[in-house]
């Protein structure tokens, strides 16, 4: 289990992001999905699931340009 430092640091951060107006949710994704994203992470274009994620999520919603990092 974590300790109280890391308990506290995860909360200050989940805050802060509350206060910039972001939302956490949770999603189950097909394996299909999550191999893919994985697959893009590691050939590294994304540094992170969370930023694939974002980027996709941008993509069809929002309709931002896919950025790519290189």
């Amino acid at each position: 289990m974590a300790d109280a430092a890391s308990r506290n640091r995860t909360q200050r951060l989940r805050q802060t992001r509350r206060e910039r107006g972001d939302r956490e949710t949770n999603v189950w994704l097909p394996r299909e999905i999550g191999t893919a994203i994985d697959e893009a992470v590691d050939s590294g274009l994304f540094p992170s699931r969370q930023v694939a994620i974002t980027h996709a999520l941008e993509a069809v919603f929002v309709r931002k340009e896919l950025k790519t990092v290189t």
